[in-house]
């Protein structure tokens, strides 16, 4: 077990590095030894001027052109991937990197014969420079071997594409197995701690006999909770609950929380659109939601509080805002600071971001009196 930590820290220091610093540091190695490579390939095309220092600056600024083409397609791509996907998005990217070849090795061969002159390159860097700044023609087929060289060049965004899709591939198991191993810890206290079911509920059986007779209010109470129990043990051993039976367990869990503090808090819940039988959630992710508004907005004060749930349902799509009321004493508020934003709403956020990458959208918001916390997701 040790073993297997010590190897996912290793993993986690040499990818995901611990300072921005350390990160600027790691990136500016690797571009320059990429580009070096590249250098030492093309020297042999350099003739005998290689040993020039101006030939030698116009090789390095003409690879060096490779890091920004790099950090603009991966913006573009951050960009348009969340309106685009699978085919057209890659030919969409194939084109930016086309155009930002032709146009940043324009601006370099502009550069160096500003600077040193092209007569003073060597013979394939002058022949590349003349294609590049003389006018397209669609008919001549010099101006098509631009576009030729333009469309190998990509092949150079090959390699770092590759370790960002590997680091990407790493991530998304690292966040998998910390929900794995969350989950089986969980499994484990609850295995700890846990009493027969049957016996818990035919305890509570016997108690709402006993109960009706004295007090309705009471049994109809304790007849909510031994529901919401009952949904905990048996409904939730899945990934992915129907929509409907987490909206259901969320009724009851409101109720049974209006009953409990319906003197001090003002709560309201309104659902809106259609729940279709196909569509599902990943479990208990709404329910995390309304259990941390009622524990830091309602459970942590004496006074007055309220909680707001708005559930709209639309084009396939779940949008869930709840908004609550925040401690009014200041010691409390202080106290809850941290917690509010704490460990449940991290794992939610992550949850989600397994399930959804960036289909879905999480936000949260607070003031000194409220706390917000919106998402949506599209339903399976």
């Amino acid at each position: 077990m040790n073993s297997i930590n010590q190897s996912e820290s290793l993993t986690e220091k040499l990818l995901f590095p611990a300072t921005p610093g350390r990160r600027v540091l790691y990136h500016i190695s690797f571009w320059l030894l990429y580009i070096l490579l590249h250098y030492a390939y093309a020297i042999p095309t350099l003739a005998q001027k290689a040993s020039d220092s101006s030939v030698t600056f116009a090789g390095f600024l003409y690879f060096l052109k490779i890091v920004p083409e790099y950090y603009l397609c991966i913006g573009l791509y951050n960009i348009i991937s969340k309106y685009v996907n699978g085919i057209l998005l890659f030919i969409v990217l194939v084109i930016a990197a086309i155009l930002l070849n032709y146009f940043s090795s324009k601006a370099v061969f502009l550069l160096v014969d500003e600077v040193f002159e092209l007569k003073n390159m060597p013979p394939r860097f002058q022949m590349f420079a003349s294609l590049y700044l003389s006018p397209f023609r669609f008919r001549e087929l010099s101006s098509w071997l631009v576009f030729v060289n333009d469309l190998s060049e990509v092949q150079f965004f090959i390699l770092p594409i590759a370790l960002k899709m590997t680091k990407f591939a790493v991530r998304e198991n690292m966040m998998r197995q910390k929900l794995q191993t969350d989950a089986l810890s969980m499994e484990l206290k609850v295995l700890k701690s846990q009493i027969n079911p049957h016996f818990v509920f035919n305890v509570l059986n016997a108690a709402y006999a006993k109960i009706l007779p004295i007090s309705e209010d009471a049994a109809e109470y304790l007849q909510k909770a031994s529901e919401i129990l009952r949904f905990s043990l048996y409904e939730t051993n899945d990934e992915f609950i129907k929509l409907e039976k987490e909206l259901s367990y969320l009724n009851q869990y409101v109720e049974l929380e209006s009953i409990r503090s319906n003197r001090r808090c003002k709560i309201r819940m309104v659902q809106q659109g259609n729940v279709k039988e196909e569509y599902k959630i990943p479990t208990l992710l709404l329910i995390t939601l309304v259990e941390n508004a009622f524990k830091h907005g309602v459970h942590a004060t004496r006074h007055n509080s309220y909680v707001d749930i708005q559930i709209s349902i639309a084009d396939d799509l779940l949008v869930f805002l709840i908004l609550n009321s925040k401690p009014n004493q200041p010691a409390m508020r202080s106290k809850n600071v941290r917690s509010i934003g704490g460990i449940g709403l991290a794992n939610l956020k992550k949850r989600m971001e397994i399930y959804y990458k960036s289909n879905s959208k999480f936000d949260k918001t607070e003031t000194e009196t409220e706390f917000k916390v919106s998402i949506e997701l599209p339903l399976l």
